[in-house]
């Protein structure tokens, strides 16, 4: 994994003549309309960079790590501090403990007394708990925490980083398809670093072995692998169907908002050895959803999904069962299945943006068919989505949904506000499917900046048939586009695994060739930047390490 980027010394000796043509510019982007600003703007690509490099020079704010704990903020990403306990669990334990090290708890025990406050570190070795043939999960904190005094369990070596000396949460049950959840999650549940693995512990359809139903939780550096089992098929006729929405976690609860998934290992949920749809994570609202009941406000981040369906879907269901929006989704690195008829990062159905804007950036994603798309299940809004700063590497065009795919039919009714910009596509598909002429292009608020190499048309248009579009064709009948690029990234590997993967070669023509609209190097969103996940050199992107 790399390493994160160093924060920046404070530079004192900016000259006055510096500082005011930072103010002159500031200013003059202030005044600017958005689509102005944007073509003006990389009119200058010299002048911008030369600004972003003033600014890193002149503030200690430039690529300042934050906090590992912050919220839904662009900016850069630190990696986490180890934790320090208050109580501990082992294996080994009898019962009689009184969670001092000395003499720890069983994982029972401290499931059961755990208080809001307690950072319980949990031994290596395998922890059973008992099959509820449902989906109530068979380990759950009892207590809730708070959002600023929650209840921890951390594993002494995390999973996501270690193949020794695993905590590995378990159940008894062992008949694929009707096995209970192993772990669930109430409110201000933070769990670190357990292992795993669907072949110990089966679940069934609609669910997975992490669900979390509340709020102000979070998941990290855990290991998840669905296992090579396949499981059997239900009904007959018409009515058979496999682990339909089964997922390694999934978010499903009234209120289930401000939850945090980082820095986690999720594999195998692909259809390799599956009849129904795997995701690496899944949301789900209940009936009647509205901005306090409806599940969203969830970041997903720093995460590892290797061999997957779909890394993440947000799924609004039924006639009142939206997903509201506030989903963040970056700086994870995915291997599609190949197993799938469609694959991809990011599932968006029936999501909109109450809760706040839909983002998608700094991915890096190899094979697949897909990036992003959106299908409408019940007709709400699928709107305020930002696709900004992806790599999509090696993908492979089905004639279907690919690339990035804005909506299905009638989006322009039923979708608005997305923002596609500074995204890097290498293979065959086109970057963008469209269901019609005017419903995608409808849904646009803004697209530019993008670069596609490999493909046979730039975007397709389903309408259209199978015409070949060139970008310069694209550009002139879409209106979008522009300063997007027609050309070889230069990528420096497109190997899964490499250390290197999605990163630019110095020579590569997407260096310096976006504009930084999320402020993702720190520089405002005036600076220039790379295009591709890559915004700049000393990104972290997948699981950091412990500092």
């Amino acid at each position: 994994m790399n390493k994160p980027a160093a924060s920046r010394d404070f530079i004192v000796d900016c000259t006055l003549d510096d500082i005011v043509n930072y103010i002159i510019k500031q200013v003059t982007i202030s005044v600017m309309k958005r689509k102005e600003f944007l073509k003006r703007g990389m009119t200058g690509v010299i002048g911008l960079s030369g600004m972003t490099t003033m600014l890193q020079a002149c503030t200690d704010e430039v690529n300042k790590p934050e906090e590992d704990d912050k919220g839904n903020e662009p900016g850069g990403n630190a990696s986490a501090a180890p934790l320090v306990a208050t109580h501990w669990v082992s294996v080994s334990a009898t019962g009689s403990g009184d969670g001092t090290q000395q003499n720890p708890y069983t994982l029972a025990q401290a499931l059961q007394l755990a208080q809001p406050g307690w950072s319980v570190s949990c031994g290596p070795g395998e922890y059973m708990g008992v099959n509820t043939h449902s989906n109530d999960p068979c380990m759950r904190i009892s207590t809730d925490g708070t959002e600023s005094n929650p209840i921890i369990f951390f594993a002494q070596n995390y999973a996501a980083l270690n193949t020794t000396g695993r905590s590995t949460l378990r159940h008894d049950g062992t008949q694929q398809a009707q096995g209970c959840p192993v772990l669930g999650l109430g409110t201000g549940h933070h769990w670190y670093g357990f292992y795993i693995t669907e072949s110990l512990a089966p679940t069934h359809p609609d669910t997975g072995p992490v669900v979390c139903g509340g709020k102000y939780n979070r998941i990290s550096y855990f290991r998840i692998d669905r296992g090579p089992t396949t499981w059997p098929l239900f009904g007959e006729g018409e009515n058979t169907y496999g682990e339909n929405n089964h997922a390694a976690i999934r978010f499903e609860g009234e209120g289930c908002q401000n939850n945090l998934v980082s820095d986690c290992w999720i594999e195998n949920y692909s259809r390799e050895n599956a009849f129904g749809s795997e995701q690496g994570i899944q949301l789900f609202s209940p009936n009647g959803s509205s901005i306090t009941t409806s599940t969203g406000h969830i970041t997903i981040e720093n995460c590892y999904f290797d061999n997957v369906e779909t890394a993440l879907t947000s799924k609004g269901a039924g006639e009142d069962r939206w997903i509201l929006g506030g989903i963040i989704f970056r700086r994870n690195l995915i291997r599609a299945s190949v197993f799938a008829p469609v694959s991809g990062a990011v599932n968006f159905m029936d999501t909109s943006g109450e809760l706040g804007r839909n983002q998608v950036y700094q991915n890096i994603q190899v094979g697949g068919n897909y990036h992003v798309i959106c299908m409408q299940q019940a007709g709400y809004p699928i709107r305020d989505i930002d696709v900004i700063n992806n790599t999509l590497i090696n993908s492979v065009k089905i004639g279907e949904m690919e690339g990035i795919h804005s909506a299905t039919h009638q989006a322009g009714a039923v979708g608005s506000g997305w923002r596609i910009h500074n995204n890097v596509k290498t293979g065959t598909t086109p970057l963008f499917n469209f269901s019609d002429d005017l419903g995608d292009d409808a849904a646009v608020q803004s697209r530019s900046h993008n670069l596609s190499f490999g493909h046979s048309r730039w975007g397709y248009v389903t309408s259209r048939g199978t015409g070949t579009h060139t970008l310069a064709e694209w550009q002139a009948a879409t209106a979008f586009d522009d300063f997007s690029l027609e050309s070889d990234p230069l990528l420096t590997s497109s190997a899964w695994g490499n250390s290197d993967l999605g990163k630019l070669q110095p020579t590569s023509p997407a260096r310096n060739a976006a504009v930084d609209l999320l402020d993702l190097n720190g520089g405002g969103t005036g600076a220039t930047c790379h295009m591709g996940a890559y915004s700049n050199d000393t990104v972290v992107i997948g699981i950091r390490p412990l500092v």
